[in-house]
């Protein structure tokens, strides 16, 4: 197997609308930590592709252009690239050149008060045209600087994050709920050379990059940024990226103040980060590791999940509603403009990738904010420990619940509306779509994998 790492500062040079938070009212003010591009290039029996940014997400325009590009400069088919977001909310939000596929609900100039009628997305596109270059020049470097060894997993666990999703008998509640089953899984992988040094690292974990809030005005990448810088200082000369899983409803413990969520101090931030670097490194000096026997499969499919078809009268409520914030009240208004104007969609696409890295090794890739609870199910699905499974891939641009979620409601249910032009809430049937769609997908993977083994 050869590899090869690659980062790029891909920090905006002046202020602009931060993604993440609806109620921010300004520009950024500064920077407190620079945001980055990175990737990784494994090359067996094909190559493969991973990028990590800090950012908060994309739409389709985005990946679609990027995903192009990569495949028309190096081959590099779709389904041999993962894109994934460290969803951080002091970043950006991007998008690509193409307007059928973009949501328009963000710009960097206009901030998530943006209409995509009418409105000049100049700057979006000229960052866009940098970070396609960017990953264009850090692709080349990859090519040129590959080298021969090895990929290895480790796996543990953490107690970082923890449940916003509070069950009352009035509801859900956005509080803690450190009673309620998450997927603790941190996983570990690690890029040695021939000579065993380590040269890279990917941890996978998922927890919302929000231990700040919307109070804060300085880019960041909140703790992902500080739980990597501090890798890359313990471990000189190796490159650390985040992999964030499904975090749909996951925040840091460290945030969780009596019954509700504190704004964390940048040192507070700072400290949560070097807490889950503690327990990656206690992980990469203590726990076994196994040897990837590299043997890449990969499938990508594009499923449609479907929502109610909710009535105009609905959004006139959240609209009248004094207790509703203003941030649901825009989507509200710009949803009920596109019901009448024909826009609404009733159905959403979800990019799903799924990796076999060896014959027990799986990556399972979901586009969106997807509920800690299919990375469990999942799990359960593939038992044996060597399931990893990511959110945020492929494109961010709503909420995946699951059946159980959607029976009881809560923010991650019912905010589809406030994300682009989608009708309604999903569904029940979606978790069964998805399901279906990854058993499906991993039972051909695993006829391709008996028979680039003779097996069949």
């Amino acid at each position: 197997m050869k590899f090869s790492l690659s980062t790029a500062d891909i920090t905006p040079q002046k202020p602009i609308f931060m993604a993440g938070f609806g109620d921010r009212t300004h520009k950024s003010e500064g920077i407190h930590d620079p945001v980055y591009a990175k990737m990784v290039l494994l090359q067996a029996n094909k190559t493969l592709l991973i990028i990590t940014l800090d950012v908060v997400g994309s739409d389709r325009s985005f990946i679609v252009g990027i995903k192009n590009t990569l495949e028309e400069k190096f081959a590099l088919r779709h389904d041999e690239v993962l894109i994934n977001f460290s969803h951080t909310h002091h970043s950006v939000a991007l998008t690509g050149t193409d307007e059928s596929l973009r949501l328009g609900v963000y710009s960097i100039e206009d901030g998530t008060v943006c209409n995509p009628s009418g409105k000049n997305f100049s700057e979006d596109e000229s960052y866009y045209h940098f970070i396609c270059e960017t990953l264009v020049h850090m692709v080349e470097d990859c090519y040129s600087h590959l080298e021969e060894g090895n990929l290895l997993l480790g796996r543990g666990t953490s107690k970082f994050a923890v449940s916003r999703r509070k069950l009352t008998v009035n509801g859900v509640k956005w509080a803690p709920f450190p009673g309620v089953d998450i997927d603790k899984d941190l996983f570990v992988l690690k890029l040695v050379d021939q000579m065993n040094n380590l040269k890279g690292i990917l941890y996978n974990y998922g927890c919302h990059p929000t231990s700040m809030s919307s109070d804060n005005y300085m880019i960041s990448n909140d703790f992902p940024g500080k739980t990597s810088s501090y890798l890359e200082e313990i471990y000189p000369g190796v490159t650390a990226l985040f992999l964030q899983g499904c975090a749909g409803e996951l925040k840091p413990l460290k945030s969780a103040d009596v019954d509700g969520f504190k704004s964390c101090s940048l040192a507070e931030m700072e400290e949560a980060g070097i807490d889950l670097a503690n327990d990656i490194i206690s992980i990469l000096e203590g726990k076994p590791f196994t040897t990837i026997q590299c043997n890449f499969q990969t499938i990508l499919v594009d499923p449609l999940l479907y929502t109610e078809q909710t009535g105009i009268s609905y959004y006139e409520t959240i609209i009248n509603d004094p207790k509703i914030s203003d941030v649901r009240k825009r989507g509200a208004h710009r949803t009920i403009k596109q019901i009448q104007d024909g826009s609404a969609k009733d159905r959403a696409p979800l990019y799903i990738s799924i990796w076999y890295l060896d014959e027990e090794t799986r990556l399972i890739a979901i586009e969106g904010e997807v509920s800690t609870e299919y990375s469990m199910l999942l799990k359960r699905m593939f038992p044996g420990g060597k399931t990893i499974v990511l959110g945020y891939t492929n494109g961010n641009y709503y909420y995946v619940p699951t059946r159980k979620m959607i029976a009881e409601g809560g923010y991650e249910v019912d905010c589809n509306y406030c994300f682009g032009r989608f009708r309604g809430s999903f569904v029940p049937e979606i978790e069964d779509i998805i399901v279906g769609q990854i058993t499906k997908a991993d039972l051909l993977l695993q006829m391709q994998q008996r028979k680039g083994s003779g097996r069949v």
